[in-house]
């Protein structure tokens, strides 16, 4: 409902803004995303919810700055609460152009902060992290229109931190979690897949595509 909400606050400028053929260095584009990680504790997964800007440096280079936030429910025992703060880079080594109703695919890598909190149902019980990652992955827009798009983005992501766990057991048929923070800082992965509709606002130096 909340990523509903902000897209028609942009409606506006989509239907006072002139068409844009060709994307050029300046733009800038806001957004709203729903996240998915194939990774966590117990073989669960999470989803979540996040916004994003873009900033497009070159012609075939661009940055996208994002935050997500995602929970995860594990065997309905306990919960993981994850949230990314970061930014990656778009390169497009084929066509950079956003052009109505055509695909541009593009290569990402980029890094970003997060924190992770696993906490047990009904229960103060909990264990939290802070840490930092780098990602690299592959994604496409989907230009419906000359200024707003549809993204989706498949990247690894590599975590470096004391991890926290949650191990799931079963006592005579009952089952429980042990949550653990390791003692030593290790790497971790996970694949963090991302859908995102985005619209172009305006143009930060070539004015002439803002008129």
């Amino acid at each position: 409902m909340k990523k509903i909400i902000l897209f028609c606050l942009l409606i506006p400028t989509l239907s006072s803004a002139q068409q844009h053929s060709d994307t050029v260095s300046g733009c800038f584009q806001l957004g709203v995303r729903s996240a998915f990680s194939a990774f966590s504790d117990a073989g669960a997964s999470g989803f979540g919810f996040g916004g994003q800007f873009r900033i497009r440096l070159l012609d075939r280079l661009n940055t996208d700055w994002f935050a997500d936030y995602l929970t995860t429910d594990i065997k309905g025992l306990a919960k993981r609460e994850d949230m990314h703060i970061g930014w990656s880079v778009l390169a497009y080594p084929f066509n950079c152009k956003t052009i109505k109703r055509k695909i541009t695919p593009y290569i990402l890598a980029g890094h970003c902060f997060d924190y992770t909190k696993v906490s047990k149902n009904n229960s103060d019980v909990f264990k939290e992290k802070w840490s930092s990652a780098v990602q690299a992955g592959l994604g496409m827009h989907y230009n419906f229109t000359d200024r707003m798009d549809i993204s989706l983005t498949g990247q690894y992501m590599m975590h470096l931190g004391k991890e926290v766990n949650a191990q799931v057991f079963e006592v005579d048929g009952k089952k429980d979690v042990l949550i653990t923070k390791d003692k030593i800082s290790g790497i971790e992965g996970h694949m963090l897949i991302n859908l995102s509709m985005n619209v172009l606002l305006f143009d930060m130096w070539n004015k002439k595509h803002n008129k």
